[in-house]
């Protein structure tokens, strides 16, 4: 089917009003986009099913046999890895009478066994036995749970609804030249916090795509420390941006020195070409991961997709080798984890009050301040999505 454009979506006023703004200043997309059922429906068949989601990081599954299990528009879906070291993405509904083969959470395992009637599947999906007697005319080798593509990319760990889609590590090789700096397929876990969100998934993504609300949300916390001012768009790609901050240029040196290097200078530091401090702001569209990444640590933003304004959060917090191996680090991490907490929490408040207010702004046009313009970005990414009907 030839490529076609719907354009009931959009006014021509709005795609104007956000690619070329108005007086100079790009506007931003519509309240309705946050808040109407109909559109959220177009959204997950044009861009949240057709894109690659972030759904996890890879020591969450990271010997043969462990598993976890996401959940996705009431779905269920188990992401395992299985003896040769490969990660499946499998629907976690029995193929006999579709009860759930194994319950919601996380673990390891041999093989997933329906706890209904017993059928047995391996770690691939393939069914591998039937209790007591055969099915005549069923032939079990051509039944297998159903899957999601399913990549690892810097230890991020993306499922995809779309067969088709192009691969992700093609799609994001433009960052590699950022995040080969840091390994970050060798940071571990360290905290990690779950919550239930009452606010569309653009808030979540849009709020960690500018250091502008530090000025606001965040004043108390760390604005003295990293100014809303210190904010620079940094790399961009057809499917990502990003953006950077840095400490206050009149903090002490010892404040600045323990703001950029707290666990000591990374080992690879020094090494001519590669950026040793800063603090990166790192979105992947349409929903994440949006990660911030320091050479010491990299917090990353989970969105497990429910609804138009009701979805499952989680923020978690990683640290590599040298920093979770170096001297004094227990206390020290323990430390940047409830900040993180503290952090989100002050986040979360946040966006649930912006959807209050996009729930009664209707007809409005907000606008996008100069320190938001990596924003206006992913807003033109989103209505190229949004308008694409070539899949219909």
């Amino acid at each position: 089917m030839s490529e076609k454009n719907d354009t009931s979506i959009f006014s021509e006023e709005e795609i104007l009003s956000i690619r070329e703004g108005k007086d100079g200043i790009k506007h931003v997309l519509p309240p309705r986009f946050y808040t109407d059922q109909s559109i959220y429906q177009l959204e997950v068949e044009r861009i949240l099913k057709r894109n690659w989601l972030f759904i996890g990081r890879w020591d969450q599954a990271e010997n043969p046999g462990d598993y976890f299990t996401i959940n996705m528009w009431g779905q269920s879906i188990i992401i395992v890895r299985n003896n040769e070291g490969k990660l499946n993405a499998l629907v976690n509904v029995c193929q006999h009478r579709f009860s759930q083969v194994v319950d919601d959470g996380s673990g390891n395992t041999k093989f997933f066994r329906c706890p209904y009637h017993r059928w047995t599947y391996d770690l691939d999906g393939r069914l591998k036995g039937i209790t007591t007697q055969p099915i005549p005319g069923f032939d079990k080798k051509q039944c297998r749970l159903p899957s999601l593509r399913v990549e690892e990319w810097q230890g991020f760990i993306f499922v995809n609804y779309d067969q088709d889609a192009l691969p992700l590590g093609q799609q994001l090789e433009g960052l590699n030249k950022l995040f080969d700096n840091f390994q970050l397929d060798t940071f571990r876990q360290q905290g990690e916090i779950s919550y239930k969100s009452r606010w569309n998934y653009k808030c979540s993504f849009e709020n960690g795509f500018e250091g502008y609300h530090h000025v606001g949300l965040h004043h108390d916390a760390i604005h003295h420390l990293i100014p809303s001012s210190n904010t620079k768009p940094y790399l961009f790609g057809e499917i990502y941006g990003s953006y950077t901050m840095w400490p206050a240029e009149d903090l002490a040196d010892e404040i600045k020195k323990e703001l950029e290097q707290p666990f000591g200078v990374p080992p690879w530091a020094g090494n001519g070409d590669k950026d040793v401090f800063g603090d990166y702001f790192v979105g992947i569209y349409p929903a994440g991961p949006m990660m911030f990444l320091q050479n010491f640590q990299c917090t990353y933003l989970i969105t497990h997709h429910q609804g138009v304004d009701s979805n499952y959060g989680i923020t978690g917090q990683t640290f590599p080798p040298w920093v979770i191996d170096s001297p004094g680090a227990k206390e020290k991490i323990e430390a940047q984890v409830e900040m993180m907490k503290h952090i989100q929490d002050e986040d979360s408040y946040g966006c649930d009050m912006w959807q209050k207010g996009l729930k009664s702004a209707n007809g409005s046009s907000g606008l996008l301040h100069p320190l938001e313009v990596q924003i206006n970005h992913f807003h033109n990414w989103y209505i190229d999505q949004m308008m694409n009907t070539e899949f219909i």
